[in-house]
């Protein structure tokens, strides 16, 4: 047997810590690798299993090495709203969103969307897509139903429990109970308003909305509030001033106002009449404030009608045709254009009005009893 000298030796160990180094090196490359692609494909998503073999390595070799894009942050200061149409193609969309500053590199987006599939899955609706978010968080949210926004619309002329009503089939988590209890509280702001109001009627401003899923009451009630405060400006109330009507009275009137009229053309002159009604003392003697009092019946809804001789005589603060004056509320939440029309009437000497007997939803305008007497159905020929 040959004997190693002490060199052989040496150098076979020093052999052995160098294969042991570079195993150990080659080892933490390997969990180093592995690991940051661990985190890389966290970061990309699942693959589509439809994609094929080669396919689907091209499309991850580029989001891997374009990670760094992925995460960052879009181009816009504000949250926006951005919409997705049924139908809408995929490049209409990525136009969309580089068009508004949501996506920096619609290729990159595009390699996303079909790498994880999203490109199949994206949702039509309204997303609210926060400000400093970034790719990634874009395509889960285009694929998350319970991400997109919800709209709401408060029609015209609606009391508050009409709105409550639309509630429990609107998609919001806002139970009818809890807003109503929040809106029969007296409204806090505009300041002016604020120490007349007995409740939030008349100022849950008409109109289309957008909502998150899960908006709190407090956030859907303050949205129609600040609609309203942006509509009761400046002009407005100087107007009403002019009017001799505080903003809260001038609130009131608009809301029957709103009730009465069927033609936006024609509120200027119907609140006219009550203003020349008010002006001469004579009480307002309007059916909706009459069914404002009588509130819901099984068979006619919220809003009476025809009123019977009995229904007029109902006793209640808002029963024009026992009091004087200006109910002591708004009866419904109007809109803009019946706010202007008590801000800004047509003048006349009107002190009545009647429907046409047309049917077209217009009405006949008297200044005497006896001409209003003449408007009636019976002496039209109708």
């Amino acid at each position: 047997m040959i004997k190693k000298t002490p060199d052989q030796k040496r150098n076979n160990l020093l052999r052995l810590v160098a294969i042991l180094f570079i195993c150990c090196l080659a080892g933490l490359l390997f969990l180093g690798t592995t690991l940051i692609l661990r985190q890389s494909r966290d970061l990309i998503g699942k693959p589509d299993v439809s994609l094929s073999p080669i396919r689907k390595l091209y499309l991850e070799a580029i989001l891997i090495l374009q990670q760094d894009e992925l995460l960052q942050p879009n181009n816009i200061s504000l949250d926006y709203v951005l919409e997705i149409r049924s139908g809408q193609p995929l490049d209409s969309i990525l136009a969309d969103l580089a068009d508004n500053g949501l996506v920096h590199d619609q290729a990159l987006f595009r390699n996303l969307l079909i790498f994880t599939g999203a490109d199949q899955r994206i949702l039509p609706g309204k997303y609210l897509i926060p400000a400093g978010s970034n790719m990634r968080d874009l395509v889960i949210n285009l694929q998350d139903i319970n991400a997109s926004l919800i709209d709401f619309t408060i029609l015209p002329g609606w009391r508050k429990e009409e709105i409550a009503q639309a509630l429990p089939t609107s998609g919001l988590s806002i139970r009818m109970d809890e807003f109503l209890e929040r809106v029969n509280q007296p409204v806090n702001y505009p300041k002016e308003i604020a120490v007349e109001s007995i409740s939030h009627e008349g100022f849950l401003m008409p109109g289309r909305y957008s909502f998150s899923r899960s908006v709190s009451v407090e956030e859907f009630i303050n949205a129609f509030l600040n609609r309203f405060n942006k509509n009761l400006n400046d002009d407005l109330s100087d107007a009403y001033s002019e009017q001799g009507l505080t903003d809260y009275q001038a609130v009131i009137l608009a809301s029957i106002v709103q009730r009465e009229a069927i033609m936006d053309d024609e509120k200027p002159l119907i609140a006219s009449v009550f203003l020349n009604r008010l002006n001469s003392g004579m009480p307002l003697q309007t059916d909706p404030t009459v069914q404002y009092a009588l509130g819901f019946s099984p068979d006619h809804g919220w809003w009476k009608s025809p009123l019977s001789l009995q229904d007029l005589q109902i006793v209640s603060a808002y029963n024009t045709y026992m009091i004087n004056g200006l109910p002591p509320a708004p009866i419904c939440n109007p809109d803009i254009t019946s706010l202007k029309a008590v801000a800004y009437p047509k003048k006349s000497e009107f002190l009545f009005f009647r429907a046409a007997c047309d049917g077209s939803g217009r009405h006949k305008f008297a200044k005497t009893m006896e001409e209003h007497s003449m408007n009636g159905c019976s002496n039209s020929g109708s």
